[in-house]
């Protein structure tokens, strides 16, 4: 088909993490390598990621930075996440873009409001990716979580609806890992998002300094905007632990790694598709109703929210795993064959030849 015109409106900053950005980024390789057109747009803030999407070749419309950024009163405060009214985002969005035949939103602050106006002005079809159960005015929406209700989500939304973890949207990587036979390191890696800012990494790294006969390597990822790295980096004096800002093979780290203890969000499906087994927590509002069906059916262990975890629950669960290593399996692993973003391009192609 003709190249598709397509504009990605999302956000990363210190509050709202990198998840958004990054999800964005694999399906927009993936539009590019199918021969089409993508530019992100995004905010200018602390820990945006703007240099991080440029340097993967994608250009970046910016939105003009505020002189004073807001800061979110709790972890569902998604208005302060946008920085501006819907209605000033969605104009200075337009007055940038002017030309669109796709926009793809991935904002908790951006609903079917933005979308209408936004469709309205330039004429488009929009793909919204969400987890909150919204109402979009859009032609698709991905949702690639797995909900215990997932044939009532997005009842009030216009388009075709794209659900469960078959859309996860994965790197190809991880589907070409998924058969490999590779090697393990005999380490747990641990990963908690971007930012970290309930400080999950600190919190694990103490427990594991007061167990000093772990039966494995525990390696940190603290993410690009973890503003306590450097405090991490210093106190990682044990042989047995070593901490990492970020890793750029984080597929491969994770497949020869035996087990993860981390965040939910997206990287459940990572787990899941390369099928090792992870103890989560809840880092922001939205993740807990995923978590605890996800442990209700089996899949994981729960740690509970990050707001009830503390040095004892991690050094709970480093000594179950140290138990029980190193035969600790999957417990009810959720099948994710990692080719969900061919799915949802797919179903792009055939959305904007109609």
């Amino acid at each position: 088909m003709s190249r598709i015109n397509t504009i990605i409106r999302s956000d990363a900053s210190t509050y709202i993490g990198s998840g958004h950005i990054m999800r964005c980024l694999v399906l927009a390789e993936a539009l590019i390598k199918h021969g089409h057109d993508v530019i992100f747009a995004c905010r200018v803030q602390e820990g945006d990621l703007i240099d991080y999407i440029e340097s993967k070749g994608i250009k970046v419309f910016c939105l003009k930075k505020l002189h004073q950024q807001l800061i979110p009163k709790h972890s569902a405060d998604y208005q302060a996440w946008l920085q501006v009214s819907w209605q000033e985002d969605a104009q200075e969005f337009i007055e940038l873009v002017a030309d669109a035949d796709l926009v793809i939103t991935d904002h908790y602050a951006i609903d079917s409001l933005w979308q209408g106006l936004v469709k309205t002005s330039l004429k488009c079809k929009i793909l919204a990716i969400d987890d909150l159960n919204r109402t979009h005015n859009c032609e698709l929406i991905v949702d690639q979580n797995l909900w215990p209700n997932m044939a009532a989500r997005y009842q009030h939304s216009s388009g075709c609806k794209l659900l469960g973890p078959s859309y996860a949207l994965l790197k190809p990587s991880f589907s070409e890992l998924r058969d490999q036979v590779i090697s393990s390191k005999n380490q747990v890696l641990a990963f908690f998002g971007g930012s970290d800012l309930t400080k999950e990494c600190l919190k694990l790294l103490k427990a594991a300094l007061n167990e000093p006969s772990l039966p494995f390597h525990l390696k940190i990822v603290a993410g690009r905007s973890n503003k306590s790295y450097q405090a991490l980096v210093s106190m990682s004096v044990s042989t047995n632990i070593s901490v990492e800002k970020f890793i750029d093979n984080f597929d491969l780290e994770l497949k020869q790694s035996n087990y993860v203890i981390g965040a939910s969000g997206v990287s459940n499906w990572e787990r899941f598709c390369l099928g090792i087994p992870s103890s989560i927590v809840s880092v922001a509002d939205n993740q807990r109703i995923l978590s605890q069906y996800l442990s209700d059916i089996g899949s994981v262990r729960y740690l509970g929210d990050s707001d009830d975890t503390d040095i004892s629950s991690y050094t709970h669960e480093l000594r179950y795993l140290a138990s029980g290593w190193p035969n600790i399996k999957p417990l009810n692993p959720v099948l994710v064959d990692g080719l969900g973003v061919s799915r949802i391009i797919k179903k792009i192609e055939e959305v904007l030849a109609k």
